[in-house]
């Protein structure tokens, strides 16, 4: 039996020395920051090209299924201990007798990430709890002394014989361990106080559990450290020595940001680490500079919950992972599995799901960069050299996919679906607005996103901004805007701007002027009565016309027609129209699908 960390944590036994942290400092995160450039692509280069991974989160919450004493806990159940307010000998000893992975679970989440088109995996070593996968020295709260296996070599071996990269997620916070950090912008159960912890033994206890993982169980490419507050973060966590020694083990390792925390990621510096990893959210226009990852669920949910049932579709989990991708990021996708280690058939189903599209797709993904263009309201592209793949997400009502590019003097571009094995050719057409595609053919249209392969080799991009109909009116949709301050955008089956909460938020759009004149402005909006009440103000040209936001049947989705007034778009030529918040007395200030610009008298 080990003997317990309380008694291997004596007064200075593991600390590191001044001499040897100051040694180590120079090969941690400080090294980051100097790195030259070239050697940093070479390292982030499978990262960057592979865009899809897995996220596991499991261990003794998996067992408590997001209930505690016969209450069912809503939100992120992986918590459960914080939530429930529970001292770690109960929680530990209700648990872990509870926590029996089954024979070759790790094998069937090995393969369902394969088969997924995920090209890695991040699965918990340790969550906030304390439990440790491994079999760890330090103590007998672990995957070998609970369950007489080492669930960890179990997990690594598995992934390897599948050819998937590795990924360990590390908790800094431990809820069992009796000196780590509590308070101090540090959550913690049962109100426990940092007063008579000595923080330095649970420090030093951490990164000897670190070493254990990173210098037993083989290679591995990435570590997720999670979670730090304003006043617990770096060297309170010892970061520099701790990076330095993952990093002898491990030279070319990937790791994110969260050894730090940030209220803004243009706070973010490579001293820092490698990237950054927004979560349960998409980046408006994602990190200009910087490596990204964002990680998101499901179902609103780490940890494997019995009751919840709030699953997001194939459609939306790949339309994210296309949105994620066309905008330079990775897509990180959870699933919680059950205490045994089975994973949900929802999520099993999921990413079936998921896999079926890439193997028709995936060339749209691995290894493609983010697009020169940004968004069209139709949907997403990716690029690749000599290449845009065009997502499909809401299809073109006339059947003409626009795409604004022009090709240079006597080049014909080519375009296809990319699910047609057989690349038969599809009819393009030019004007001044740039590239038509016939896609009327829509026998490889998919529901998630029917992807056009476009040869782009001689292309030119024009300018940005939205053309005439041929009637002479502008529709200004929501995918086409430009969106500030935290305004978001919906790429359901019709686009909409929403999560307007931020009344210095912003949603602007290029327009062509080709007949200057008179043209009345009618905005496409949504609101609760809650929420109504919002003073905007909407210009274009040299005028500025303002309104009153009302409720439109209590509803974020019931859509009406609201006509502002006339604007004076005086001069042909590029011009701006722009829609702001003067006022927000509720939650948000409108959801808008479009603006409208009709030519006075029609």
């Amino acid at each position: 039996m080990k003997r317990r960390f309380l008694e291997i944590c004596f007064s200075g036994a593991l600390l590191f020395s001044a001499a040897t942290a100051c040694a180590q400092q120079d090969a941690g995160l400080v090294a980051n920051a100097s790195e030259p450039e070239a050697l940093r692509d070479a390292r982030m280069r499978w990262f960057r090209d592979a865009h899809f991974g897995m996220f596991v989160h499991w261990g003794l919450y998996s067992a408590a299924a997001g209930e505690w004493n016969g209450k069912d806990y809503d939100g992120c159940v992986e918590w459960i201990q914080n939530m429930a307010n529970v001292p770690s000998a109960e929680y530990a000893a209700k648990l872990t007798p509870l926590f029996k992975p089954k024979k070759g679970f790790a094998r069937e989440w090995a393969k369902m990430a394969k088969d997924a088109g995920c090209r890695y995996v991040i699965f918990t070593s340790r969550h906030h709890e304390g439990f440790a996968l491994h079999d760890s020295k330090t103590t007998t709260f672990d995957g070998m002394d609970v369950t007489g296996r080492d669930l960890f070599r179990e997990i690594v071996n598995a992934l390897h014989e599948q050819g998937l990269r590795i990924g360990v997620y590390f908790s800094l916070l431990d809820w069992h361990h009796p000196d780590a950090y509590v308070e101090h912008g540090m959550p913690t159960p049962g109100g426990v106080k940092n007063e008579g912890r000595d923080n330095a033994k649970y420090v030093a206890y951490m990164h000897q559990q670190a070493e254990e993982m990173f210098s037993n169980y083989g290679p591995i490419d990435v570590v997720w450290w999670d979670y730090s507050s304003k006043e617990i973060q770096g060297e309170k966590w010892g970061a520099n020595a701790l990076v330095a020694m993952v990093k002898k083990h491990h030279p070319n390792i990937i790791m994110n940001n969260r050894l730090y925390a940030f209220d803004h990621n243009s706070e973010y510096t490579r001293a820092h680490g490698d990237l950054v990893t927004p979560e349960q959210f998409i980046p408006e226009t994602g990190f200009k500079g910087m490596d990204w990852e964002s990680c998101m669920t499901m179902n609103g949910t780490w940890g494997y919950s019995r009751s919840n049932q709030k699953w997001h579709t194939r459609e939306e989990l790949v339309r994210n992972m296309i949105d994620i991708v066309s905008k330079g990021g990775n897509y990180l996708l959870n699933v919680g599995p059950m205490g045994d280690g089975t994973v949900p058939e929802k999520s099993v189903a999921l990413m079936k799901g998921i896999g079926d599209w890439m193997r028709a797709n995936g060339e749209s993904i691995y290894g493609t960069r983010a697009n020169t263009i940004g968004k069209v309201n139709w949907g997403r592209i990716t690029t690749a050299p000599g290449k845009f793949f065009l997502h499909i997400f809401n299809w073109p009502e006339d059947n003409r996919l626009h795409v604004p590019l022009l090709p240079d003097a006597g080049v014909t571009p080519g375009a296809f679906f990319l699910a047609d094995t057989t690349h038969a050719p599809l009819t393009i057409a030019a004007d001044e607005r740039g590239l038509f595609i016939d896609v009327s053919n829509r026998a490889f249209k998919n529901s998630a996103a029917t992807v056009v392969e476009l040869d782009v080799t001689g292309t030119s991009l024009v300018s940005q901004g939205v053309f005439p109909e041929a009637d002479g009116s502008y529709q200004l949709m929501a995918g086409d805007a430009v969106l500030t301050n935290g305004v978001g955008l919906s790429v359901g089956e019709q686009a909409a701007i929403y999560n307007w909460m931020s009344v210095d938020g912003t949603a602007a759009w290029n327009i062509q002027v080709k007949q200057p004149g008179r043209y009345r402005m009618i905005l496409r909006f949504a609101c609760t009565d809650a929420s109504a009440g919002s003073k905007v103000a909407v210009s274009a040209g040299k005028t500025t016309l303002t309104g009153v936001v009302k409720g439109t049947d209590n509803s974020w989705s019931a859509y009406r027609d609201w006509d502002l007034g006339t604007v004076t778009l005086s001069k042909k030529g590029v011009d701006q129209v722009l829609v702001k918040a003067l006022t927000k007395p509720g939650l948000g200030v409108m959801n808008l699908q479009r603006i409208r610009l009709i030519p006075a008298g029609k």
